[in-house]
């Protein structure tokens, strides 16, 4: 007699000299099974979510040696990312992005009278909870180059 397994309504028949030379099959695929539903989607969707408000600092290259703070809020949904930007010089801008794994790539739309737009790499660590990264945009200053440490609030 064969020894069968079903996984979602597929039939697999084992042959009972498989089953003598490989005893423990059985429990091997029951195993297998339960770590992939413990998977998820297979690890193909975004495993941090940046969905908040995250503060910090920002440079420009456009001014050397200044230092200026932002407010960037974000909203996540799957690997979507969006949000909005507003900064202590009156930059503001709307964000637009997706995640893949521990990063973001987004690109800003200022919305302000200077207009513009800038594309950024955003690095994601300590669980969603730290946003660092570069940037460059283009807007009625010129074009220019920075980076940026934010923490989540």
């Amino acid at each position: 007699m064969d020894t069968e397994l079903t996984l979602r309504n597929t039939l697999i028949d084992i042959p009972n000299d498989f089953r003598v030379l490989f005893p423990s099959i059985r429990y091997s695929a029951l195993t297998a099974v339960l770590l992939l539903a413990a998977c998820g989607d297979g690890g193909t969707g975004p495993e941090i979510n940046v969905t908040g408000t995250f503060i910090g600092s920002y440079t420009a290259t456009s001014d050397p040696g200044v230092t200026y703070e932002g407010v960037l809020q974000l909203t996540q949904s799957g690997s979507q990312v969006t949000g909005t930007l507003a900064t202590n010089s009156g930059r503001s801008a709307n964000m637009s992005g997706s995640i893949s794994g521990s990063r973001i790539t987004a690109t800003f739309t200022y919305t302000d009278g200077c207009a513009g737009s800038a594309s950024t790499t955003i690095d994601i660590s300590n669980s969603g909870t730290q946003l660092s990264g570069t940037y460059t945009a283009t807007d009625c200053t010129g074009t220019y180059a920075g980076g940026y440490s934010l923490t989540k609030q």
